[in-house]
């Protein structure tokens, strides 16, 4: 074991009272409160609004829906080819719950081809069907 990790002896008593001071603020405020937030959460209501397929850019989904998380390219069986995929996600949690929202945007070279999503984060709309 490295030495260096581990605090002299007169440190000691205050490292333990730090730890005991964290794990007393997470008994205090319960752990429930806690939320973490991961990536960006899109504005799924700019798909119907802004986007149209086979017109719409790649400059004009950017614009609508932000930077993409991810990219890739995808072959659904009833693709003719593959396409261009952007990909977008954003998830809360606590300790007992995680909600996430996904959503897929397809392009067929520089144009926006239409779009899969899915939502368990509470509020969110129905969404219509993508092309």
């Amino acid at each position: 074991m490295n030495s260096e990790l581990i605090p002299p002896p007169g440190r000691r008593p205050l490292l333990a009272a730090t730890l005991l001071a964290i794990a007393g603020m997470f008994l205090v405020t319960g752990c429930e409160s806690m939320i973490i937030r991961l990536g960006q959460k899109p504005d799924t209501a700019q798909l119907e609004k802004a986007l149209i397929p086979r017109v719409s850019t790649t400059d004009d989904v950017r614009a609508a829906l932000g930077p993409a998380k991810g990219r890739g390219r995808v072959m659904l069986p009833t693709d003719e080819k593959p396409r261009d995929l952007w990909y977008y996600y954003y998830e809360e949690a606590t300790l007992s719950d995680d909600r996430r929202i996904f959503l897929f945007v397809f392009l067929d070279g520089d144009r926006y081809d239409g779009y899969l999503w899915f939502s368990s984060l509470p509020g969110e709309p129905t969404p219509a069907t993508g092309g």
